[in-house]
């Protein structure tokens, strides 16, 4: 049986959210971990989970770093307490059946309203009879990823990319350049909400591109090809 390690992201503002999401999962079999930060130095989230404290002035790529250096499971599942869901321990309990049983499983979300990544615009494929949608892109909010692609993002340099702009387009193109797939679960609904971001959106998307320069080749094609095609296909539908 594959191991899952549960990684809620919180921050200040977050940080009562991400306890009340832990405290929902942490009864289940899958060890939860807290990862945050906050502007009071002394603060730490009033938990029986794990906890794991990252820098105030660092972002999300800085603790997406920290969720896969204390990652030791097979599957790794990420979670932005920003977010809400009607039922956390349905969706970590979907994801784990997905990512541990799809034999070319690669990056499994739910469907994320309020994202600039609706299914209009990402989805591929259907899969007949079942809830699940092969996408061009799922958004790092709330996600779990299979050990292949766990290792793959170890090897990659975040030094740079403070904000953690292309962090799942670096997931998605690994997944598809190695015969993996990106899918959306549509029968688990997780709601964001849409806040104007802290900081220039120019300069995220000038850290994305220099930290998408450490893409292999064939994962360059496959962000290439993704890229060019969200919200360009009609979705087709396949029997499973």
């Amino acid at each position: 049986m594959k191991t899952l390690n549960v990684f809620v992201i919180s921050w200040a503002g977050q940080n009562e959210n991400a306890v009340a999401i832990a405290s929902e999962i942490s009864n289940g079999p899958h060890e939860v971990t807290i990862v945050y930060s906050d502007d009071n130095p002394e603060f730490k989230p009033t938990t029986s989970c794990r906890v794991l404290k990252r820098p105030n002035d660092l972002f999300w790529a800085d603790k997406f770093k920290g969720c896969l250096e204390a990652c030791t499971s097979d599957l790794m599942m990420v979670i932005h307490a920003d977010c809400t869901c009607k039922d956390w321990s349905e969706l970590v309990a979907r994801g784990y059946e997905a990512a541990s049983t799809m034999p070319n499983g690669g990056v499994w979300a739910p469907i994320i309203e309020g994202t600039p990544w609706p299914l209009t615009r990402t989805e591929l494929v259907t899969l007949n009879h079942t809830p699940i949608s092969i996408v061009a892109q799922t958004d790092a909010l709330v996600f779990c990823i299979t050990k292949p692609l766990i290792e793959r993002m170890r090897s990659a340099n975040y030094d740079k990319n403070l904000h953690g702009w292309g962090i799942d387009w670096m997931l998605i193109s690994h997944a598809y350049a190695t015969g993996r797939l990106a899918v959306v679960d549509r029968s688990v609904v997780v709601k964001h909400p849409y806040t104007e971001r802290g900081y220039k959106e120019s300069i995220a998307q000038a850290q994305m591109d220099e930290f998408l320069g450490q893409l292999t080749l064939n994962e360059f094609v496959q962000y290439t090809l993704l890229r060019s095609h969200v919200n360009r296909l009609e979705p087709k539908i396949l029997e499973s």
